[in-house]
């Protein structure tokens, strides 16, 4: 064998020892769990933001009642591809014809992520079931206990309290009855007085009682004037007080009856929390609200701005104007973190439950 053969079977050789090795350790830095914290964060985070957007997107749409939908992301299914190249420069003949001017070796490795993501449209007659069933004591309770106003939450989800009207978007402001009685239970929660109870009636299903207790000496006017705002017929002595909650309509003097909202209802309740640009109710874009809570007295705003808020936690464009969560509003952004909790946990599908069609896009 000629020379010349014999180093270029071994530049070749040694190009595609060279390819295997890096390839290996391509493999090595990507695939597995390098490859999963490189990714998942990712994805994680923008599915993250673009649900809040939708929700926002929903809220505000709602409020110039326009029409909106939701598109939950199904899987995302990635696929690694490496791609390699060698190239070689072999001279015959003198060196004088070819010094200097040849590259011996040359490899490239090229990396490409492929993603797949499906999408399943919130759609028919099981998701207008979840949105416009009333939401359940357990979900309110679930979702209310933490938060740092429980009896703002209590306006949000009950639309109804032994007979007391609360707020609607298009129907008024809350009963001045309803408003004291949110007002004092609120302030009963957070002092560990009024506490609600879960436990099973006769029949073995779960049953949920108000239990008002530890309030001699420093709450007995607030228990007795909730009492009576209720209209329930109970001796304040300092004895503990048990109350059976229903999921019912009327008013009652041995039990608390609760009208419930639906899902669709309560995000008509933060769509009446949306700062409206003054030129879209002139020009009748938009209806002006029936009534205004006060603002420091909101669980939430959405903001409005001519230019693209900077120092926002979730921002849509919306029309000619931005709409946002400002990053400095702590109550509004716990708010509508019980919102997508809420929204979550209503339109979740139990398992094998899901339909089609879904919708499926390769993104490269």
């Amino acid at each position: 064998m000629a020379s010349s053969d014999l180093i270029a079977h071994a530049i070749r050789r040694s190009a595609v020892l060279l390819v295997v090795g890096a390839l290996g350790l391509c493999g090595c830095a990507v695939i597995g769990p390098r490859g999963i914290s490189a990714g998942r964060p990712v994805y994680a985070d923008v599915i993250t933001r673009t649900d809040d957007e939708q929700i926002l997107n929903m809220i505000v749409r709602m409020r110039y009642h326009e029409s909106a939908s939701l598109i939950s992301v199904a899987s995302i299914t990635a696929s690694l591809r490496f791609t390699s190249q060698i190239g070689t420069n072999i001279g015959i003949g003198s060196n004088d014809n070819y010094a200097g001017n040849l590259v011996p070796l040359s490899a490239g490795i090229a990396y490409e992520e492929n993603p797949t993501i499906s999408y399943l449209p919130l759609t028919g007659e099981d998701f207008m079931r979840r949105m416009l069933s009333p939401v359940s004591t357990k979900e309110w309770l679930l979702l209310g206990g933490p938060a740092d106003h429980p009896g703002r939450v209590l306006a949000l989800a009950v639309e109804r309290i032994n007979g007391i009207p609360g707020a609607f978007p298009g129907y008024g402001a809350p009963s001045p009855r309803f408003e004291r009685f949110v007002e004092i239970f609120d302030r009963l929660q957070l002092a560990h007085v009024f506490d609600i109870v879960q436990a099973p009636d006769t029949k073995g299903n779960d049953g949920y009682f108000a239990d008002i207790h530890d309030y001699a000496g420093v709450y007995d006017n607030n228990v007795r004037e909730m009492l009576n705002l209720l209209g329930i017929d109970a001796k304040v002595d300092g004895s503990r007080i048990l109350l059976p909650f229903r999921e019912a309509i009327g008013s009652s003097s041995s039990e608390i009856r609760v009208r419930m909202r639906s899902a669709y209802e309560v995000l008509q309740m933060f769509g009446a929390c949306v700062d409206i640009p003054p030129e879209h109710l002139e020009a009748g874009i938009v209806e002006p609200a029936e009534w205004q809570t006060a603002e420091g007295e909101r669980l939430f705003t959405i903001h409005s701005s001519k230019r693209r808020p900077h120092n926002a936690t979730v921002r849509i464009q919306f029309r000619d104007r931005w709409f946002y969560i400002d990053a400095t509003d702590t109550p509004s952004k716990k708010a509508f973190m019980f919102l997508r909790t809420f929204i979550g946990m209503r339109l979740a599908a139990p398992a094998g439950s899901q339909q089609t069609p879904v919708l499926t896009v390769p993104v490269n």
